[in-house]
């Protein structure tokens, strides 16, 4: 009898086993396909706006010009969240992801088990983040695009809805666990999951405005690579 069910106890693990041995090689298999499909190629480059995508290697942020006469993002966000409070950053680069990520996990020696758990299976909640810039370089991690006044009120538009909006004002998260002087978090729309991460949003930001971008992507660098 002992050993009936030790053997039940031993198929039941195996059948786990197998199952996410299987959906780990379906998510690759889609991963694999799906991001180098790319959409929105064909849309042509305009003069009118140019924006930039920039990664770390991990996560992509859109990159903005602060304001100019198609949308002022000082109008939702309010550069004085900042440590600095400099009103004078010509750039701003944005992104979303999950709040436990952005706030316990400034580096990856800091992950730990709960954290990654919670990410991906969509049970945290989400923040915006939002970085001031100075100049922004194009190299192999920031891609410059050049596009048209639709497509980018289309972006700027798609964007805003990620934000918790009150009075029309983004919903700042005060933390300490910024990463410099001229950053700050939102509270954000949406929750971060194994099938839509940061590189998941940014990619789709892109796709929705007729921008190049790919059909799905979880990773930073699908959407790099789609858009040289």
């Amino acid at each position: 009898t002992n050993m009936r069910i030790f053997i039940k106890i031993i198929k039941k693990i195996s059948y786990i086993f197998l199952f996410f041995i299987v959906f780990l090689f379906l998510f690759w298999v889609s991963t694999l396909i799906l991001s180098r499909i790319s959409v929105n190629e064909n849309t042509p480059p305009s003069s009118d706006v140019t924006i930039f995508v920039m990664s770390n290697g991990m996560h992509t942020d859109i990159v903005m010009p602060v304001q100019n006469d198609i949308f002022d993002w000082n109008k939702i966000i309010n550069p004085e969240d900042t440590k600095s409070g400099n009103k004078n950053y010509p750039f701003i680069a944005l992104g979303w992801g999950d709040k436990k990520f952005y706030i316990d996990t400034p580096t990856w020696d800091d992950l730990t088990f709960s954290t990654a758990f919670q990410a991906v299976t969509g049970l945290g909640s989400s923040l915006m983040h939002a970085t001031y810039y100075d100049t922004i370089e194009t190299n192999n991690n920031c891609v410059a695009l050049h596009i048209s006044n639709e497509n980018y009120k289309k972006l700027t538009e798609n964007i805003c809805k990620s934000f918790i909006l009150e009075n029309e004002k983004a919903v700042n998260f005060p933390t300490k666990a910024v990463y410099g002087d001229n950053d700050a978090f939102y509270k954000a729309n949406g929750r971060y999951n194994l099938f839509f991460t940061c590189n998941s949003w940014t990619n789709k930001k892109l796709k929705d405005s007729n921008l190049k971008s790919c059909i799905w992507t979880p990773f930073a660098f699908d959407v790099m690579r789609n858009l040289k």
